[in-house]
């Protein structure tokens, strides 16, 4: 790469490193942004990586919330796994892009170790909304391996570590929080909690959380017996999502339709957008978290048992569906 390209393309990720993180009205834009440069942004890394190292780690640093949200987990694991070998001012941040993407991927042990070193460099450095943050990351390992009691210890923590900052240092426990909720049936509970976490996305302009709490709303209406609320919050999480084209929340959406289609009897429309969604996760090598997981299990489960011989050939055929033939199933 051109010595001049390289030094715009390094300035053009560190410009695009307040509208990512944390999460803001920006921050769909500035995706888009990295996206139209994708190519060349991997290449600079791999070649810093080799050339000035501590400037690969800043810039990977930043680029992990771009590689997850947007499809590019595994190009982004492999990038990342080279530069948490880097020491320096920007360790932590890759040790935190690093343990997201794992998670992702269901890489439990490798996000776990990820995350538990990312507390410890926090700890020793004494910054409180880091921690809540680190506190809650390790609560989302809990909370994949059903292990409530410490998903609590944690965003117990995490709310500790954030007493007296601004909302936004409270978010990531919050919704930890409503998760474990969620997961033991606690509806009214975990409905309060994802509530107030909205709130405070919607107040900082995050949009991305406010459909991601949409969808979670989705499900503990659906369970608590409000089909009308379910279905608004669906259309609410799904607008967004397709306007923005966001990778990480497309499988949602179209599951989130399938088991609304499920609930009403059409099983054949919940089946083609069921295996739809299911194929956007494995080609994206990513797992449904831990509480979509259990819906995703349950109504495959139902839709083999109740259309027998017919499942196979319908989910084959939700397989074959193009994004947008499966957005205008899931909108029919």
């Amino acid at each position: 790469m051109d010595p001049k390209d390289r030094a715009e393309l390094i300035a053009f990720v560190r410009e695009a490193r307040p509208h990512l993180a944390p999460a803001g009205p920006s921050t769909e834009e500035w995706l888009t942004r990295l996206e139209e440069r994708h190519d060349g942004l991997a290449s600079l890394v791999e070649d810093l990586l080799a050339a000035d190292p501590e400037t690969a780690a800043e810039l990977a640093g930043v680029l992990w919330t771009f590689w997850w949200l947007r499809g590019h987990m595994v190009e982004g694991r492999r990038l990342l796994e080279r530069a948490v070998l880097i020491a320096g001012p920007y360790h932590v941040e890759v040790l935190k892009g690093l343990g997201t993407v794992a998670f992702r991927q269901g890489d439990l042990e490798a996000a776990n170790q990820a995350f538990q070193q990312r507390l410890e460099l926090i700890t020793a450095g004494g910054d409180r909304r880091a921690l809540a943050d680190a506190f809650a990351d390790l609560a989302r390992v809990a909370l994949r391996r059903g292990d409530f009691d410490r998903v609590r210890e944690y965003a117990e923590r995490g709310y500790a570590a954030a007493e007296g900052l601004e909302p936004q240092a409270v978010r990531a426990p919050l919704h930890m929080q409503a998760a474990a909720a969620r997961m033991q049936g606690r509806l009214s509970e975990a409905r309060a909690l994802y509530l107030r976490s909205r709130e405070i996305n919607a107040e900082l302009g995050n949009h991305l959380s406010v459909a991601a709490e949409d969808h979670n709303l989705f499900y503990v209406a659906l369970h608590s017996g409000d089909r009308e609320e379910a279905e608004r919050r669906f259309h609410a999480a799904s607008a967004w999502i397709f306007a923005n084209d966001n990778a990480y929340l497309k499988p949602y959406t179209l599951l989130d339709a399938g088991v609304l289609a499920l609930h009403d009897g059409d099983r054949e429309r919940a089946c083609r957008l069921i295996a739809a969604a299911n194929r956007i996760f494995e080609d994206t090598e990513s797992i449904p978290d831990p509480d979509d997981r259990v819906e995703l299990d349950t109504a495959v489960d139902r839709l083999k048992s109740d259309l027998k011989d017919r499942f196979g050939s319908l989910w084959a055929d939700g397989r074959t569906l193009s994004l947008e033939q499966a957005r205008k199933l899931a909108r029919a």
